[in-house]
């Protein structure tokens, strides 16, 4: 998914480029009476780049659309122009996070595999400057971290409210035992889990040590409403990032991502009861720190 391109200006690009189809108008023309390059103009209609609102008009006008196509086009670019997949603290992303952070604004749904961190939308805020220190050849300096902190804090907002994320996370056990921020900071993560695992829109599931290798690891599968707009893959390294949209290699992330879910992670419930386990053994390593 490039940096600029979001599922909803994708459902406009996609309704545009049907009618231009439909109405036999060729790019050049469109773009000729519309005095902009070809270039433009197949950006907006692949979903990269918004027209104008004139523009816009312009457009309907040219490709002859109907009544009932020329309202549905008009709301889907009031949708585009809506702020709700502007990136919070911008400052405290790169460009490839803030390409993927635009992507699970719109998103209806997030399948994750994390096989050494805890997944970013369920951190507590020690877990996330433990790794941000840890990281600190990748971190620029001018981004507080409070900024940092407050980004995090916005996207995890997307698992709650009147229409939630639907979370699927599928955790390495070496995550929850790995003592990122010390004992104390992996306690607390540990209890957010928990209380993560409550909400209805969210599935974790523990991967054990007796399931031996998988697939794959630090992926994002990204779903939308709309089923004509297909599944995205974001592959997150500490450079950045990059997408997946071929559809054959997509749907080998989707099949294995289900493979790792049914046949070797532990299933919600026993994955609450591991959880559970391994924030006790935190909680005495606290209490015998605590000891004179």
């Amino acid at each position: 998914m490039p940096s600029d391109k979001t599922y909803r200006k994708s459902k406009l690009g996609r309704l545009l480029d049907q009618l231009r189809k439909d109405a036999g108008k060729d790019l050049s023309y469109l773009a000729s009476e519309l005095r902009k390059t070809e270039a433009h103009l197949s950006k907006c209609l692949n979903g990269t780049n918004l027209l104008g609102w004139a523009d816009l008009g312009l457009y309907l006008d040219l490709v002859e659309a109907d009544e009932d196509r020329r309202r549905k086009a008009t709301e889907y670019w009031e949708d585009a122009k809506q702020d709700s997949t502007r990136v919070q603290h911008p400052a405290a992303y790169n460009q490839a996070a803030r390409s993927y952070a635009r992507a699970e604004a719109d998103a209806s749904k997030l399948k994750q595999v994390e096989a050494v961190w805890i997944p970013g939308m369920l951190q507590v805020p020690e877990y996330t400057l433990a790794l941000r220190e840890a990281a600190h050849l990748f971190v620029n300096p001018k981004v507080p971290a409070n900024r940092t902190i407050a980004a995090r804090q916005s996207r995890q907002m997307r698992l709650h409210g009147e229409a939630p994320l639907q979370a699927h996370f599928l955790i390495d056990i070496a995550a929850l035992r790995r003592a990122v921020g010390g004992p104390a900071a992996m306690y607390a993560q540990l209890l957010h889990l928990q209380a993560s695992a409550a909400l209805p829109n969210v599935t974790i599931q523990v991967i054990g040590e007796d399931a031996g290798a998988y697939a794959i690891d630090g992926v994002t599968i990204l779903s939308f409403d709309d089923e004509d707009f297909p599944d995205v893959v974001y592959l997150e390294t500490r450079g950045g990032g990059r997408w997946v949209e071929n559809d054959v290699d997509v749907d080998k992330f989707r099949k294995s991502f289900n493979e790792i879910a049914e046949e070797l992670a532990f299933t919600p419930e026993e994955s609450l009861k591991i959880i559970r386990d391994q924030a006790e053994l935190f909680k005495e390593r606290l209490q015998r720190d605590d000891e004179p």
